[in-house]
């Protein structure tokens, strides 16, 4: 199968954008805020004082393109043009945001266009921070500042020149000259980049942070991590798809926020994972689906039993009396109380009133489980491994440290709204592959209808439960975990069904390599050869890094290699041929963006906002797929799409269907 070439593509101004990085220097107001005062005074002073030597070529609006680069340009016209569009003269606060939602932008923006205006009053101390305004002629004064013009230095964008800096701190930091920083040392460091004596508590955490060994010296690899990490997002452990602004109240209304994370939700994968698609239409076959089912709903039965002491655990923690009021009733209709038009519906699908009034609903799913091992004369219970419901178990546990939010992420995010979707996929497979009768399945049938109206009195409760940013971080934190942890469970159903004495379904196959991975290495080279000139490489699953050395050798700048096989990074950091610019790490591939944030001062790379606009020119990956389940290739694509700089390719290569077992050509 030829390799396949994906071309990530964008607009103009996102693309601009893209070519403004590093991040401007940030003022110790930002960092304060986001970290901690020496933090903010150690990653930005020496970007600062370059900074203000370019001021003298910036101040009065005396720019001209010749001393920008060309991604500067595009960005400024971009400006103008949206200006004149809007009717606007300059850059408002409102217009700001429309720029930000324009290129798709992510991240927090509380704050954000103050410390835009911060760092044009330090490209420009004429400019009046106060008026709220930037003027066209603002930013071009800042896109000659340092920091801005840094980029048009190639190595730069590859961290090259970063690393340069750093390395100089360090150095004029080192008086005795023993490659070590002490305490003293330290605190000479700092005194000099705050123009003043810094306090014991801020020389102390800043010691504490910078030896990572705590052997009472800093070295300049511990220096170079915390450099390089000092900007990673403070939220980075939230999706790269969940829209952060709605964090802040000041953005969204209470109710846009929950109506945002519920969209989130509906969408996630958690909900709408290949496995209950492929259980709701028996496309495993109607004997094997019917055995998935059973192991399935023995695994669940084994997270489902605390429901009912969750509710109680919350019901304490509740002041108002109306909340109390309708979760109580949820309560009765769990515990088997319905009103008469509930059971007379029931009656009306086939539904026998005695098999529900006063059955708590824990019961009805422990009968079901039993009826489906009679059907299919086997049972599992006892043979459950623990690994299916770890993470399922331990999600629930971190939530439940949150109190009274956790609480409500759990019972409303991880369950009542998406249960009905959940449900309805297993009711449908049920049906399908051992012809369950109402009365059989009346466990989901009741769930599915119920936890709609559950879901609506739970919905008041957490919309009056997410008034202040920090509520709606714990919500959100807590929702992911979950939804992230119905992942986890989906896809160990799936291999303890491959542990079955015939597969029903392939997940792809975890063995050796193929040796069509070499063979083909020469059409990954091909597809990349109008593209390699000056790029910097992603090389996912790059063995002992043959396709990162070619590449180097046919134009490109720089390559960074991620494996999971300490070996094989062994190998390929040792090779004789190395280059300056050839970096190899231990990797997850299916964590590739976190493994590369956690690696930057091995790799040289920029933290902060590079990694959300892109850092890579090209990746590639010859036969990574086929080593790799759905869930983790849905990840890995994902950060591959995140890491690539607008415009940049994805090329990758995987076996054909055919030799999915095993190796050959």
């Amino acid at each position: 199968m030829p390799p396949i070439l994906y071309d990530k593509t964008t607009n103009g101004a996102a693309a601009a954008a893209q070519e403004q990085k590093p991040e401007p220097a940030q003022p110790p107001a930002k960092t304060l805020r986001r970290r901690s005062e020496f933090a903010g005074l150690l990653a930005q002073s020496g970007l600062r004082a370059s900074l203000y030597l370019e001021r003298k070529n910036s101040i009065n609006g005396n720019v001209s393109k010749s001393n920008m680069s060309e991604g500067a340009i595009a960005a400024i016209d971009d400006l103008t043009l949206q200006l004149k569009f809007w009717g606007k003269s300059s850059l408002d606060e409102e217009a700001f945001n429309l720029l930000l939602d324009d290129i798709g932008y992510s991240r927090e923006r509380f704050g954000l266009f103050d410390d835009l205006l911060e760092d044009i009053g330090y490209a420009n101390p004429l400019f009046d921070v106060t008026s709220r305004t930037i003027s066209v002629d603002n930013m071009r004064q800042m896109y000659v500042s340092e920091p801005y013009r840094i980029p048009e230095q190639a190595v730069f964008n590859d961290g090259e020149a970063l690393m340069s800096f750093v390395e100089a701190l360090f150095r004029a930091a080192d008086v005795t000259d023993d490659n070590v920083l002490d305490y003293d040392e330290v605190k000479q460091m700092l005194r000099k980049l705050l123009g003043s004596e810094p306090t014991e508590e801020v020389i102390d955490e800043a010691f504490k942070a910078l030896d990572v060994d705590g052997d009472g010296q800093v070295n300049f690899e511990e220096f170079k991590s915390f450099m390089l990490k000092a900007n990673v997002n403070d939220v980075s452990d939230l999706s790269s798809d969940f829209n952060e602004a709605i964090l802040s109240p000041s953005h969204s209304s209470d109710l846009k926020f929950v109506t945002e994370l519920e969209k989130y939700c509906k969408a996630h994968r958690g909900v709408n994972h290949h496995l209950l698609q492929n259980l709701a239409t028996a496309a495993f076959g109607k004997k094997e689906t019917a055995d998935l089912l059973l192991r399935f709903v023995s695994a669940y039965s084994k997270f489902n039993s605390n429901f009912i002491s969750n509710i109680n655990a919350l019901l304490e923690m509740l002041d108002d009396l109306y909340h109390i009021e309708v979760l109580s009733e949820n309560l009765e209709e769990e515990m088997g109380h319905y009103d008469e038009e509930t059971l007379v519906e029931g009656e009306k699908m086939g539904i026998k009133r005695e098999s529900i009034e006063g059955i708590p609903h824990r019961q009805l799913f422990i009968e079901l489980v039993e009826l489906l091992e009679t059907k299919l004369a086997r049972s599992y219970l006892k043979f459950i491994p623990d690994y299916i419901c770890e993470k399922l178990t331990h999600a629930v546990e971190e939530s439940m440290k949150h109190g009274k939010l956790g609480l409500l992420a759990i019972l409303y995010f991880g369950s009542e709204l998406i249960v009905p979707q959940i449900y309805s996929n297993i009711l449908d497979g049920l049906r399908l592959s051992m012809g369950l009768t109402n009365e059989e399945a009346k466990f989901f049938i009741l769930h599915i209808d119920m936890d709609k109206d559950h879901a609506d009195s739970l919905r008041e409760i957490i919309v009056a439960n997410c008034r202040t940013k920090a509520e709606r971080l714990v919500l959100v934190k807590c929702t992911r975990l979950l939804l992230e942890a119905r992942v986890s469970f989906y896809d160990s159903v799936l291999k303890y069904g491959s542990e079955m004495s015939e597969p029903v379904f392939d997940v792809h196959p975890t063995g050796n390599r193929c040796f069509s991975d070499i063979a083909l290495r020469s059409n990954v080279l091909h597809m990349c050869k109008d593209h390699i000139k000056g790029a910097t490489v992603l090389d996912v699953g790059c063995g002992t890094g043959h396709l990162s050395r070619e590449l180097l050798n046919r134009g490109a700048t720089k390559t960074v290699g991620v494996d999971i096989s300490s070996d094989m990074i062994e190998a390929a950091n040792s090779h004789p041929g190395k280059n300056r610019t050839e970096y190899y790490v231990v990797g997850d591939a299916a964590q590739l963006k976190l493994e590369l944030l956690n690696t930057t001062n091995q790799t040289n790379l920029m933290p902060g906002a590079g990694f959300d606009m892109g850092v890579f020119d090209i990746t590639i990956a010859s036969f990574l797929f086929n080593c790799m389940s759905i869930t983790e290739m849905n990840q890995c694509v994902g950060d591959i799409h995140s890491l690539l700089k607008p415009g940049g390719h994805f090329i990758f290569i995987v076996p054909h269907p055919a030799f999915n077992s095993g190796c050959g050509i």
